[in-house]
Order: C-alpha cells, then structure tokens, then sequence
C-alpha cells in the first residue's frame, strides 16, 4: 500500500468547536479500515482538516473513500456522531452529500484505540467534481446553488439539533465578537513581529471590522427575534460546493463538510454560500442576488430577512478575512491565505451596496409568497 505521509501534519489545528488536533498515523487508519470496514486501502493520502484527520484512500478498481478521525474524548464527540448520521439520512434522500459507509457490523461512525486513547472513525464515499472556487460561477450555477441550498433545508427540517450541541465562534449572529476578537489578534501578532502586515493592511482590515459591526447592530439586532432560524449547514463555502467538470458547469454535484452544522438563522444558508461566490464574480451584489433568488424559488424570504441579506453577507466575508488573517503566521499560513483570498475586497464591495441601500430604501430580494 501507498502511504502518502506518517502522520497529519500540523496544519490539523483544532478546530473552534473545540474537537482538537489530531495525529494518527497511516498505518493505524489503514488497519482500521480493513478491520473495521472491510477497505482495503492501496493508497492513503493524508489531507488535514481543522477539527480532524483526515485521510483519501483508495482501493484497488479505483474507488475511493474521504476517512475521518476525531478524538472520541473531545468536547463535540456526540456532534461528530450526529451529524454523520444526518448526512447518512440525507444521502438516502437523494441529497449530493458523501454517502456514510458502516462498518461490518453495521455502524456508521467506529470507535478504536490510538495508544492509550479512543478515536471516532467515519468513512465516506469520495465525491467528484470541482469546487466552485476553481470552476467559476455562472449566473446559472449561482442560482442552482440557491436552488440545492433550498433542498438540502427542506430535508434538514425533517432533523432535531442535540441539546448538548456545542457553540461554535463562527456562526453568524456571533460574527461581530469573532471579528473583534481576530482583528485583536492580529494586531498584537504584528506588534509582535509574527504578522507580515502593512500599517494599511491592518487599517483596512479595522475598518471593514467597525463598518460591519456597525451595520449589524443597526439593521440585525433590532430584527433578530423576528428572523426565522432553522438547522442549517452553514458553512457552503466555495470549496464545500461541487460542481460538475464540464467547461461551463451549471450543477451541483457535491456538498462536503458538515462540520459546521447547526441551528441558526435561516437567511444564513443561501447568504454564506452567496457571499463566498460572489468572491468570484465582477459584481459581488447580483451574484449574491442570484443565490437567493434560487433559493427563494422554494423557500419564502420574509422582509426581514430581505434586509439583513447584505449586513449578513459582509459580516461573513470580515469573519473570514480577520480569523484568517490572524492566522497567517501558522503552520497553516499558505490554506490561511487561499481562505481570505478575496474576502475583504468583496465585504468592501457588500458594505458599500448595504449603504446605498439603506439610504435608499430599497432590500435585497423580495419576499416571495
């Protein structure tokens, strides 16, 4: 068998919900999967992830499998089996996630030794396609993935969040503290000399902070009892969405990394997944407009959440441009800087259309009926 690397390298950080990083190495997988699951692996490929290991193998024939190890003694081990079986309930739906594989006696997620500490092992088919951050995104591909987004909440509205459910830093009505505390960071980082940042890098970055959470504390907060919520993914970033491979792709063909899942607003889903196209298209507004008029072809967006699209939108983009920004200087410095690209200059773009809306009047997407 190929093993592609010892063990996850540093760039497995812990993740904001407290899961942990985790090293383990190929051989241990390896044995997992072939005792476990009955894989047979040739090949091993060490990934990395914030909140796990995680590893590609593959079998003789050419299949392959995306393989998840947690710390069965973290913080969120209770989340890591739930939301597995979620995503198992939503592959027999028809839905395009990774369909879970069980193990031979029927579990979807295992629990094994490393050493003297228990690990959560979960398998899943390899899914194919492109991420949108690499394909491109059409006005066409834009609201069809307004239009998967609705589907995949039609379904998640048939799943019940556990109560014991852990917080998470990122989730969207939490942006404008997770903003403070990452700009913070990167102040003292820089001050420190472990930041390579210009004096109007950091300002930039200041600004686009005081101007969201500005925003946010005008048109979110006083509608925020009035906003529906529902379970969400919350994390459809453009490289969580697949796409097909053909040179104008206008289908989705994979959501990955449900991670992040948990009860939020509703108005989150098609605003992260907008915001993080619209990275990739002239004009960031229509592009974000595209999402959620295919999103509201199925879902009705009341008037409320209409106006917080926008605030939404550029909080998200600030979110991801200070945390990653902050992060720089880890061994995780070049993915921090592929995950920023682009943020700050498009929440620029969604900060100045929120003015001009506001003081015209006018809101982002109608409430459909």
């Amino acid at each position: 068998m190929h093993l592609t690397g010892d063990t996850v390298p540093a760039s497995a950080r812990p993740s904001l919900d407290g899961a942990g990083e985790v090293r383990v190495p190929t051989e241990v997988v390896a044995e997992s999967l072939r005792r476990r699951f009955g894989v047979r692996a040739t090949s091993l490929q060490v990934l990395g992830a914030e909140s796990a290991a995680v590893f590609r193998a593959e079998v003789e024939g050419g299949r392959a499998f995306a393989v998840k190890v947690f710390w069965a003694d973290a913080p969120a081990h209770s989340a890591v089996r739930w939301r597995h079986e979620v995503v198992d309930r939503l592959a027999h739906a028809g839905l395009p996630v990774a369909r879970p594989l069980r193990d031979v006696e029927g579990e979807l997620t295992v629990t094994t030794n490393h050493g003297s500490r228990a690990m959560l092992v979960q398998v899943s088919d390899w899914l194919t396609g492109t991420p949108v951050e690499r394909a491109g995104a059409t006005e066409g591909l834009l609201r069809e993935i307004g239009r998967v987004a609705a589907r995949l909440h039609r379904r998640l509205e048939l799943e019940s969040a556990p109560s014991d459910l852990p917080e998470h830093s990122w989730e969207i009505t939490r942006s404008r503290e997770t903003i403070d505390r990452a700009v913070a960071r990167t102040v003292v980082l820089r001050e420190q000399g472990r930041l390579r940042l210009s004096d109007e890098d950091v300002s930039r970055l200041e600004r686009a902070a005081l101007a969201v959470g500005a925003l946010l504390e005008a048109e979110l907060k006083p509608r925020l009892d009035r906003l529906p919520r529902a379970l969400v993914h919350h994390d459809l970033h453009d490289a969580n969405v697949l796409v097909g491979t053909e040179s104008a792709p206008t289908s989705v063909t994979g959501i990955i990394d449900f991670g992040d899942m948990l009860p939020s607003l509703r108005i989150s889903e098609p605003v992260i997944a907008g915001a993080y196209a619209a990275r990739h298209r002239p004009d960031p507004v229509a592009a974000l407009e595209a999402v959620l008029n295919g999103w509201a072809e199925t879902v009705s967006v009341t008037p409320d959440e209409a106006a917080v699209v926008l605030p939404l939108a550029a909080a998200r983009l600030v979110t991801n441009a200070a945390v990653w920004t902050s992060r720089l200087g880890t061994a995780r410095g070049e993915y921090a800087a592929s995950r920023r690209r682009g943020s700050l200059e498009t929440a620029e773009a969604l900060l100045h259309a929120a003015r001009h809306t506001i003081n015209s009047g006018r809101i982002l997407g109608a409430a459909r009926p």
